[in-house]
Formats: structure tokens, C-alpha cells, sequence
């Protein structure tokens, strides 16, 4: 996640989410960002907009709370910098959305559930989940050519989406529940580009 929305010097991140908000019919903000890149500075500016009665969501890209995966992933940061970032942002009453992926490398439906279960503990609002997709051009798709890597199939990622929405309390708002790459890049899984089949199921 280069040029993440947190990184860079506050006056201009101010200007470009000001500049966000005078957009006609906007209503908040949706900053995505990594949790080593989560300044108390950036935290207090959204805090402010949100007191001027603004919608504001901070949203983390974790993928997963295992560190081994986070390491194999090549993530650049641990499960101790969201915990941060997260209490961070709770503590100044911000609105936390959590990306978690399924189907990390080395990773189970135990894994997932166990990340699902640390997020909810430290009070997340909101999650975005989706299952991992192999695209072009990545170290992935290198290990998922020379078969050491294999794409889960679109039953397995589903019940598993369904078991962790149901261990969800309901005033937890899912965000998302799959995503997808454009076919020009998407090696796997293929069910992955369709969307409305994956979130019917």
C-alpha cells in the first residue's frame, strides 16, 4: 500500500480531504490506510471533522493477525501496530474498518476466525473481508505457478465468509465481503471476477 491516505505532511492531507468534502452530497470521510502509517496528529485531524459532525471511518488493512503471515506477505508491519492504531483511533471515538483476508498463505478457517475474534476484542465497528487473489506480476503468482501456492475454490471461501459473518456482533458493519482484480490481471481463483455470484452465494 504505497502513497497510503495517512502518509504525508498534514497540510496536505488537510487540503486534499478538504477538498474531498466540499464535493456536493459528501457526507464523511473513508481513510484507508496502513496501521504503521497512523500519525496522533492525522488521528486528531480526523477526530475534528468528525466533530464538526462529519462521517468519519478510519479503515486498516491488517489482512491477518498472525505476524508469521504478515512477515510471509511481506506486510512491513506487525499485529502490534494495528493494536495501536486502533486503540489510537478509539480512543478519540474514530469509527475503525478492518480489511481481513482469507486464504493467506499458510493460513486456515482457524486462522481467520482467531483474526476475526482480535479485531472484535479490541472494538472494530466495521470489516471489510475478502478472499486472496493472484495477480500479475506479484511473488504470489510465482509460488501459485510453480504450485506452491493453491487459490481457495469459491465453496470454501463462502462457508467461511458465512461462519465468520455469523460470529459477528450484528452492530459490526460488514463493508465488504469479497473483491476482485480486473481480468487483465486476476490469475486466481477465476470465481473471484464474479462478484455478484460470489455475494448471492
Amino acid at each position: 500500500q504505497a502513497y497510503t491516505n495517512t502518509y504525508g505532511l498534514m497540510d496536505d492531507l488537510k487540503l486534499k480531504y478538504d477538498q474531498a468534502l466540499k464535493e456536493p452530497n459528501v457526507i464523511g470521510l473513508a481513510v484507508g490506510t496502513r496501521p504503521d502509517c497512523v500519525p496522533d496528529k492525522v488521528l486528531d485531524l480526523l477526530a475534528r471533522y468528525q466533530d464538526q459532525g462529519l462521517e468519519v471511518w478510519l479503515e486498516l488493512g491488517l489482512q491477518s493477525s498472525f505476524d508469521k503471515t504478515l512477515e510471509i506477505v511481506n506486510r512491513g508491519h506487525g499485529f502490534a501496530e494495528y493494536r495501536h492504531a486502533i486503540q489510537a483511533a478509539r480512543r478519540r471515538n474514530i469509527k475503525v474498518c478492518t480489511h481481513l483476508i482469507t486464504g493467506l498463505p499458510g493460513e486456515t478457517a482457524g486462522h481467520a476466525v482467531t483474526s476475526l475474534q482480535r479485531v472484535l476484542e479490541l472494538g472494530v465497528q466495521g470489516l471489510k473481508l475478502h478472499p486472496l487473489h493472484v495477480v500479475k506480476g506479484t511473488l504470489l503468482a510465482r509460488s501459485w505457478r510453480r504450485h506452491e501456492y493453491a487459490a481457495w475454490d469459491m465453496d470454501t471461501y463462502v462457508r467461511l465468509a458465512a461462519d465468520l459473518i455469523e460470529l459477528t456482533p450484528a452492530d459490526v458493519i460488514f463493508h465488504r465481503v469479497t473483491a476482485t482484480a480486473s481480468k487483465e490481471l486476476l490469475l486466481a481463483p477465476g470465481w473471484c471476477q464474479y462478484k455478484w455470484r460470489v455475494l448471492n452465494a
